[in-house]
């Protein structure tokens, strides 16, 4: 809804808690029909969030906070982001492609070569990140809490 629309008085229909399952088919639809660029942009988004999920984890490795369910949730966070990483990595190949067999204008290819040095700079963030993590997990022990020692 825009401020036009406000502004003219259009109403819109409150929002059922149970057609969450078809707005999310709806955004993925439109997620889909974007063109390579948006998507690139919007992945490139995802993978710094996600990255930035991870140093929080990684963080937590050494200290108190530092479990077995800690180790499986930086592992799981770990395929995520190569999973994202490597959709990303197609979703750009498209955009460039699309840029050298149509006629783009000469801002969309330096908008997609914007992209692809983004990309870039969060891939060499995640590998950093996966140094460090690989570093303090061979440094430090998980927390295993004392119940649990007693139980086996």
């Amino acid at each position: 809804m825009s401020f036009q629309d406000l502004e003219a008085g259009v109403r819109v229909p409150p929002q059922n808690p149970f057609n969450a399952a078809k707005r999310k088919q709806q955004q993925q639809n439109q997620s889909q029909s974007q063109d390579p660029s948006q998507a690139v942009a919007a992945a490139i988004f995802q993978i710094n969030t996600a990255v930035s999920s991870f140093y929080r984890l990684v963080n937590s490795l050494g200290t108190p906070k530092d479990t077995l369910d800690l180790r499986d949730k930086l592992h799981k966070t770990r395929l995520h982001i190569g999973q994202l990483v490597k959709d990303t990595s197609s979703k750009l190949k498209q955009a460039s492609e699309a840029d050298h067999h149509t006629e783009v204008s000469p801002i969309r290819k330096i908008a997609d070569a914007k992209l692809a040095k983004d990309f870039q700079s969060v891939l060499k963030e995640f590998q950093k990140a996966q140094r460090l993590a690989a570093e303090r997990e061979t440094t430090y022990a998980p927390f295993v809490p004392k119940e649990s020692l007693s139980s086996r």
